[in-house]
C-alpha cells in the first residue's frame, strides 16, 4: 500500500513539473515573439455590444511602448477596461518571476492545437487572482486569455493573428468583461441613468470588438503620446 501510494505521489510530481516545464517553455515562446515590439501604433476600429449602454463605432489610434504605456486616441466617447489586456496580457507574462505556470490540458481553437496554460501569482497581495491562456503549441500565440481579478471579475479576450503574428500582434480582439464588475466612464453612466436601463443582473457580458491595421513598430515616438489631451 506505502509503496503504490509513493509510486502515484512520484508520478504526480514528475507529471506536474513536465507540465511546469512545458509551460515555461511556451511562456518564454510568447515572450520571445513580442520582446523585439520596444513600441508600435496603428489604427483602430472598435464595435461596442454592452448591455444597457449605446456606444456608436469608434475609429483612431493606438499607441503603446514598453512596458505599458497605453492609450487609444478617438474622437468621441468609448469604454475599454481599466485592466487592458493589449498592455495587461504581455506585462503579466514577461514578469516570469512572479508567478507558477502549468499545463492544465489541451484545447483547439481556430483549428490550432493549443495547451492550457494557468498562472497563478506567487503573491497573495497581487490584483491578479488567476490567468489562463491558451497558447498554440506549434505557432506559440495567445489565443484566448482569461484573467480574473479581484476588483474587475474575468476578462475574456479571444485574439485573432494576421501579417504581425511573428511579433505576437493580433489583428483582431474580441473582449468581454462583466458588466457588474465594472465602473463605466461618467458620461456613460450618466446616459444609462438616464435612459432608466439597469445592468443587474450579473452574468451580463459586454463586449468590445478591436480590428488594428496598419501597425507601424519601433518608430520611437514620443511620450507625449500618452500625455496629450
Amino acid at each position: 500500500m506505502k509503496k503504490s501510494l509513493f509510486v502515484l505521489l512520484s508520478y504526480l510530481l514528475l507529471t506536474f513539473s513536465i507540465n511546469a516545464q512545458d509551460a515555461r517553455e511556451l511562456i518564454q515562446a510568447v515572450n520571445s515573439k513580442f520582446s523585439s515590439v520596444q513600441d508600435y501604433n496603428a489604427d483602430i476600429h472598435m464595435k461596442f455590444a454592452l448591455p444597457g449602454i449605446k456606444i456608436k463605432d469608434i475609429k483612431g489610434k493606438v499607441f503603446f511602448k514598453k512596458a505599458d504605456k497605453f492609450k487609444i486616441r478617438a474622437k468621441g466617447i468609448f469604454f475599454i477596461p481599466k485592466d487592458n489586456p493589449m498592455k495587461n496580457i504581455p506585462k503579466l507574462l514577461a514578469d516570469t518571476e512572479t508567478y507558477t505556470a502549468v499545463i492544465s490540458g489541451y484545447a483547439e481553437v481556430e483549428g490550432k492545437k493549443c495547451a492550457v496554460v494557468n498562472v497563478i501569482p506567487l503573491n497573495p497581495e497581487q490584483e491578479v487572482i488567476i490567468g489562463k491562456f491558451w497558447i498554440s503549441v506549434q505557432q506559440p500565440l495567445v489565443y484566448i486569455s482569461e484573467i480574473t481579478t479581484k476588483k474587475n471579475g474575468t476578462i475574456r479576450t479571444k485574439s485573432f493573428y494576421g501579417a504581425n503574428s511573428q511579433q505576437a500582434l493580433p489583428n483582431k480582439m474580441l473582449v468581454q468583461v462583466e458588466m457588474k464588475k465594472f465602473k463605466i466612464p461618467k458620461m456613460l453612466a450618466m446616459d444609462v441613468k438616464n435612459s432608466g436601463s439597469k445592468i443587474s443582473d450579473e452574468r451580463k457580458k459586454g463586449e468590445i470588438y478591436m480590428v488594428l491595421h496598419n501597425y507601424k513598430i519601433n518608430t520611437r515616438f514620443s511620450d507625449e503620446v500618452f500625455s496629450a489631451k
